[in-house]
């Protein structure tokens, strides 16, 4: 099949389009910078500006939105905007190309985030659960609407922490850790959703794959865990104490309003993946973190 991405230079978009162009798919990369000569017959790159799809870009059979401003930086005034803006800019971009580019069958899979439930929350939520009232469930909600309007099949995928060793926030806390400076954030009683890379590409793939899957898709492991137990694992599996727990108002005090992802969390529970039939390459967090960490 013939794939758009955005986002393709982000953990998440080189994972993805490494695993597709491995299995014989054509992949179109949308990217910030100077466009570059393809290095392969299925791999072409397309500069562009996060609001409309440049017009080199073919006809293509999947759509797969990844892009947005990093959450990890202090989140002043203006940065919130831009956290907004370029969602929602690249999501209509990507809506208006497959407006203007319809194909039967086409699909639309477009990132959001586990946050659309809210912040900090004991029962556990699928797809079907309301959005939260937080800055976090807003940019979800406005970043899940720009995707309107298209006939092709769309999927929301509301990600959890996706872990990996070599990006993203397992790959930050390694440090502290292997220091013996570990621990659990808050309380260490909130739920930690989780997804090994793997299983994200994997899951994404399937989406594509399977004509029955729209609407929103939580990308999750099936196995509900706390942030304590995450901690207590990731110690384990690097032969490390975790004793050092960051408290809430510490996390609020080094990174301000930031800080609510890493106080804050969510027990999620993959709905609509187990009922598709989805098979977990890492369910449970040990072996996930064993994969990933050797």
């Amino acid at each position: 099949m013939r794939y758009l991405i955005t986002g393709g230079t982000g953990l998440v978009g080189r994972t993805l389009i490494a695993s597709l162009l491995a299995d014989g798919h054509e992949v179109h990369n949308l990217g910030r910078g100077k466009a570059k000569e393809p290095n392969s017959k299925l791999l072409h790159y397309h500069q562009w500006d996060g609001k409309s799809v440049p017009t080199s870009v073919p006809t293509v059979q999947v759509v797969v939105n990844l892009a947005g401003a990093s959450i990890g930086e202090r989140w002043s005034p203006e940065y919130k905007k831009l956290l907004v803006s370029s969602r929602v800019d690249a999501t209509t971009a990507c809506a208006d190309y497959l407006k203007s580019h319809f194909q039967e069958g086409q699909v639309f899979i477009s990132a959001s985030g586990f946050n659309y439930y809210g912040d900090l929350l004991d029962a556990p939520v699928d797809e079907t659960a309301p959005h939260g009232d937080s800055f976090m469930s807003s940019i979800c909600q406005q970043w899940e609407a720009a995707t309107a309007g298209t006939h092709a099949r769309t999927a929301l995928l509301r990600i959890a922490v996706v872990l990996d060793k070599n990006d993203g926030p397992l790959a930050r806390m390694l440090t502290p850790y292997k220091f013996g400076a570990g621990g659990p954030t808050g309380t260490g009683k909130q739920g930690f959703p989780w997804i090994h890379i793997a299983d994200l590409v994997g899951g994404i793939r399937f989406i594509a794959e399977q004509s029955t899957i729209s609407g929103p898709v939580n990308m999750a492991s099936p196995m509900a865990i706390r942030q304590q137990d995450f901690s207590d694992a990731l110690a384990k599996v690097l032969h490390r104490p975790n004793f050092f727990r960051l408290p809430k108002g510490v996390l609020e005090l080094i990174f301000g309003e930031m800080s609510v992802v890493l106080w804050g969390g969510a027990f999620v529970v993959p709905r609509v993946l187990q009922q598709a039939g989805y098979k977990w390459k890492f369910p449970e967090i040990e072996g996930a973190l064993r994969d990933l960490l050797g």
